[in-house]
């Protein structure tokens, strides 16, 4: 694919330096990285589309290891024609920049009680996943990155979500370049929305406009909609504020572990006499780790659970906490003693 502007701008040579540092961190002997788009043909993954071809093609970019492009779209068949629309407008995109492009069609029902959104995400991750498994062997890849173009916005709305929900620290995190596992890869999680506009009208990007997207049916649309608007009123810069908050979080809770005094006593007790903060200590003594997940709510229940225990006939319970976690209560004569422990999940 030959572009009517051979060398980078801005906004792509910055994408192209994140490329290279993500070569020199995967880089012990040359092999193969694949990088899997996830193109929606909105205008934020178009953006994404567009700069990644540019880079491939751009002749200065030589990383020591073969990078390979392909790009992967989900039709949910839940717009009808549009949906469809949407996915040959992709089609055809991916094919004019020589991105080697995959669909995948959702035909069954979906479960009108479950939650659309969150149903479709589990989908999307799961078919991503699969066909990343499948080219890593067929292609005989070292590492593979599902792309997305999530950015400061999408962020914004995620950690307000989070917020409305209840949440613990973690949850002020928001959206990460990376996820834990360093699969999922977000170049532009830092990035301020109106600066994916720009960049989109300098390159003529046509995209796609998603119907749904412009109704209040969901609730990150009635955030995006009609709360992020007087946040923009009060402070145009609030997307970077929100960056620099989960900033200060990550640092927080990479350096909170080590501020755990490991000298307390360490007594497996738990009595109902005891404080949400007693409680909450008890817990980091027995694996410092689960600060992660730790609300009140969690507490609360285990609280709650332990009562239930009293009253039974039951000498052992099992309380699933998120991420895995699992707390352990054993009724003793006169008390109740407990461990915590975290599942170790097959990838």
């Amino acid at each position: 694919m030959e572009f009517k502007n051979s060398s980078l701008n801005k906004f792509e040579y910055e994408l192209m330096e994140k490329l290279i540092l993500i070569d020199k961190n995967n880089y012990n002997e040359e092999g193969k990285i694949l990088f899997n788009l996830q193109i929606s043909g909105g205008l934020d993954s178009m953006c994404l589309l567009n700069a990644f071809a540019k880079i491939l093609n751009f002749k200065l970019f030589k990383p020591k290891n073969q990078f390979i492009f392909i790009a992967q779209h989900f039709n949910h068949k839940k717009r009808g024609v549009e949906s469809d629309e949407d996915a040959a407008f992709v089609i055809k995109n991916c094919l004019n920049l020589g991105i080697p492009i995959y669909q995948e069609l959702y035909v069954n029902k979906f479960n009108e009680k479950e939650n659309f959104q969150d149903f479709a995400r589990n989908w999307r991750k799961k078919c991503a996943t699969e066909l990343c498994l499948q080219l890593r062997k067929d292609l005989n890849c070292k590492k593979y990155f599902i792309v997305t173009a999530h950015h400061a916005r999408d962020h914004v709305e995620t950690v307000l979500m989070h917020l409305i929900r209840g949440c613990s620290l973690n949850g002020l995190l928001g959206i990460q370049e990376f996820d834990n596992q360093k699969i999922f890869y977000r170049p532009f999680f830092n990035m301020e929305y109106e600066k994916i506009v720009k960049y989109g009208n300098q390159e003529n990007i046509k995209y796609r406009q998603d119907s749904s997207n412009l109704t209040d049916d969901y609730d990150r649309n009635y955030i995006r909609n009609q709360i992020l608007p007087h946040f923009k009123r009060i402070k145009d810069s609030y997307e970077k504020s929100f960056c620099t908050m989960s900033n200060h979080v990550s640092e927080y809770l990479q350096n909170f572990p080590n501020k755990i005094d490991l000298s307390k006593s360490g007594n497996s007790i738990l009595t109902d006499k005891m404080s949400y903060s007693e409680v909450y200590d008890l817990l980091l003594l027995k694996n410092k780790e689960i600060f992660k997940i730790l609300t009140k709510n969690v507490i609360q229940n285990i609280l709650h659970e332990m009562e239930l225990m009293k009253k039974s006939n039951f000498s052992q319970k099992e309380i699933m906490l998120a991420q895995g976690w699992i707390v352990h209560l054993v009724k003793g004569n006169n008390n109740i003693e407990i461990d915590v422990y975290q599942k170790k999940t097959i990838k």
